[in-house]
This record gives structure tokens, C-alpha cells and sequence, in this order.
């Protein structure tokens, strides 16, 4: 994997990081499709730069078919995007705290669960807590003996 298809919701916070073997349009597509859009539906707008990618005519027709409005930031102004640019930093300090190799894609999934349950500020909770309604319990958290039971009904 050589690429990292980042999105990340501006009311939640929930970012998402997946790894990507090019940044070809209709593979930047799927996985929209497959690990955004399976998950929490169709976006009402998507903000992007100006890559090749989310200029291209079968971007542009998904969004179309699928009734999303597009924005396209100022060319060379990463500002515009301050959101996403954050989480770039946050997955690369992230990635080189936890990776020792190549197979940085491996250690995504545990960076990840770190920023989705991380505090923000501003919305004054995690972005786990605006999407599951609660916190998230992370590796190292205490256990109580409450915690321990669950119940499943099938």
C-alpha cells in the first residue's frame, strides 16, 4: 500500500484512514463507497483538493448518481482543508510512534482508535462519543466488574 485515503466528518470528527494501493479515481471511489458510505451513509457535501482524482469524470458522476454536493478547495492552500490537514499531521506522528517497518498500514487500525477517542475542544468530547454515544474502551483503560458483563440477545 502506497496511498492513504483519508475522510473525516466536520459535525463528529470521525476520521477514517484507508490504505490504498494507487489514487486512481475509481479506487479512491470504492472505498468511499465500501468504508464510508457502508457505514454512515451518503454525505450531503464532500470538501476535497483538487487532485486528479476528485476532478475526474467518474468522481464527478458518483457524486452526481449519489446526490452529493462537491467542493473543491483553493488550489495550494492547504488551509482551506485546515480538518483534514490536522489528521494528516495526527496519523503521521501517530504512524512513526508506532511503526518500526514498512508495513506502516498494519499499525493504522490502533492510530486510529487513538484519535477517535481522543477529547476535542471543541465539540467538548471524542468523536466516538458523537458517533456511538459513549467512550470508547481503549487498551489500558480499568476494568469494573460491570463492564465484564454483557449480554447478547439473538
Amino acid at each position: 500500500m502506497s496511498y492513504l485515503f483519508t475522510i473525516i466528518d466536520r459535525f463528529t470528527r470521525w476520521p477514517e484512514a484507508i490504505p490504498l494501493p494507487n489514487a486512481q479515481a475509481s479506487t479512491c471511489a470504492t472505498a468511499l463507497l465500501h468504508h464510508w458510505i457502508a457505514r454512515f451513509g451518503v454525505p450531503v457535501d464532500i470538501t476535497s483538493d483538487r487532485g486528479s482524482q476528485f476532478t475526474s469524470s467518474l468522481w464527478t458522476q458518483l457524486n452526481w448518481l449519489l446526490g452529493v454536493d462537491t467542493k473543491l478547495t483553493t488550489a495550494y492552500h492547504p488551509q482551506a482543508n485546515g480538518m483534514v490537514e490536522r489528521l494528516h499531521r495526527q496519523l503521521k506522528a501517530g504512524l512513526k510512534a508506532w511503526t518500526t517497518g514498512p508495513n506502516w498500514f498494519a499499525e493504522l487500525p490502533m492510530v486510529l482508535l487513538g484519535i477517535h477517542s481522543s477529547w476535542r475542544v471543541d465539540p467538548g468530547c471524542s468523536p466516538a462519543e458523537l458517533v456511538y454515544g459513549s467512550t470508547l474502551r481503549i487498551p489500558g483503560d480499568p476494568v469494573t466488574h460491570a463492564q465484564w458483563s454483557l449480554t447478547c440477545h439473538f
